[in-house]
């Protein structure tokens, strides 16, 4: 598809249905990460091997989180 002005041209429903799909991504990103923190205070002191690994998926989500956001952004 080609690029107007930094975005993609689209029909405005598909566009909008789009919109809504990306934003179900966020929201099921920030969900995972409240879990994530949840697990975090519940390991934290016993095991702290696992607290780095849950750690490192938190901040491997934020990515993703960051492109579906940059995607959103240019739908």
């Amino acid at each position: 598809m080609p690029l107007y002005k930094g975005l993609y041209k689209m029909a405005g429903n598909t566009r909008g249905k789009l919109k809504e799909k990306f934003e179900g991504v966020h929201r099921n990103f920030e969900w995972s990460k409240k879990h994530l923190v949840e697990a975090l205070a519940l390991i934290q002191h016993h095991n702290p091997k696992l607290s780095d690994a849950v750690s490192s998926l938190s901040d491997g989500i934020d990515t993703l989180d960051e492109l579906a956001m940059n995607i959103y952004a240019r739908i």
